[in-house]
């Protein structure tokens, strides 16, 4: 019997989605360890997401308090969409860095605690992380700038 609804459509959806991901990235090469192919992250990644998802499923049949699910939260759900949907439409145009600070930031404003000066902090700290890592780390051959501003 499902006593926590919230963990148990949340570890639904992490399996579907895990299992999915395993799905499609079967075809892709794997490769090992020490030689990655292009298939080696998305399918570890899945797998430990539909573990997790299991997890949450079997932790909410076995809770021992009732906890309902009493309605959807649509504004962070369209935020946190918006979010995504913006990133992918802009990023070529608007550039690495412009769209990954607009894209936390809105993403951000879908949660009720922080300020604005706090939103604005980890957009901050996340573009540039996400700049450290993926540009000059990894070397994404994505434009840190953008066609706009050319």
């Amino acid at each position: 019997m499902i006593k926590n609804e919230k963990d148990f459509w949340s570890g639904v959806m992490f399996a579907a989605f895990g299992l999915a991901v395993l799905a499609i990235a079967r075809h892709y090469p794997f490769g090992t360890t020490t030689r990655m192919g292009p298939g080696f992250f998305p399918m570890v990644l899945a797998a430990v997401l539909a573990v997790f998802g299991v997890i949450l499923v079997v932790r909410a049949c076995l809770a021992k308090r009732r906890d309902r699910i009493t309605g959807v939260a649509l504004k962070p759900l369209l935020l946190v969409i918006a979010a995504t949907v913006l990133y992918g439409a802009l990023v070529e145009e608007a550039g690495f860095i412009a769209v990954t600070f607009a894209s936390v930031l809105v993403a951000a404003r879908a949660s009720r605690n922080g300020s604005l000066l706090a939103q604005l902090s980890l957009a901050a700290g996340t573009t540039l992380c996400c700049f450290l890592i993926f540009i000059q780390g990894l070397g994404l051959p994505l434009s840190s700038f953008g066609t706009w501003l050319k």
